[in-house]
């Protein structure tokens, strides 16, 4: 039986980094399809309301501009986060159209103006990572945002990513909140018990 390696956080991110680089721009595309397809077959999208998203704006991350939009398309209410600068937390606003979306002084793109930071109304929470493991503990930029604003809901928690973002284990805090399913071009991952569906 092999034995599964515990990776520290900075070598799954150096190595999701490094793998993506190996990726044609053409063959990233065609996964994101495949990955926003079976997403949106999923009983966790098709029973949501109100879907909280990113923002794709660093590299590595799953860009989300397409899937914005079929969320939009599908009649979701998409909330996107804004940064707080003050208290470094995450704030939010409804999705009106990209024409309300601007790039931050820290390069972040997020709607122009903050509403609250009461989530209670989310049904589902599309979360982003560099990388992310098959038990749900995922990588990101360090800054530890999504780890407070996911902290307090009991909603569900979905990564979408390439296969190549994908370890076995990856080493967490207690701080850090697991997330419940992985969506890759290839199948689905339930973190809490493990089931995989091609």
């Amino acid at each position: 039986m092999r034995l599964k390696t515990l990776i520290p956080k900075s070598e799954a991110r150096k190595l999701a980094i490094q793998r993506r680089s190996e990726v044609s721009s053409e063959e990233l595309k065609r996964q994101a399809l495949k990955i926003i397809e079976r997403f949106s077959t999923m009983d966790d999208f098709l029973r949501s309301r109100i879907v909280h998203c990113y923002l794709a704006s660093r590299p590595g991350e799953f860009e989300t501009r397409r899937l914005i939009d079929t969320m939009d398309g599908c009649g979701k209410t998409i909330v996107v986060p804004k940064l707080n600068p003050i208290s470094r937390t995450l704030q939010r606003n409804y999705f009106t159209g990209w024409d309300n979306i601007a790039k931050n002084n820290e390069g972040f793109y997020e709607p122009k103006t903050g509403l609250n930071e009461d989530n209670s109304d989310v049904d589902l929470f599309i979360v982003p990572a560099l990388a992310v493991s098959i038990l749900g503990h995922r990588v990101g930029y360090g800054g530890g945002f999504y780890d407070k604003l996911l902290r307090n809901t009991f909603s569900t928690k979905v990564v979408l990513a390439h296969e190549f973002q994908l370890f076995d284990l990856i080493e967490s805090t207690p701080q850090d909140v697991r997330i419940d399913r992985i969506v890759t071009e290839r199948r689905i991952i339930n973190t809490r018990d493990k089931f995989t569906r091609s």
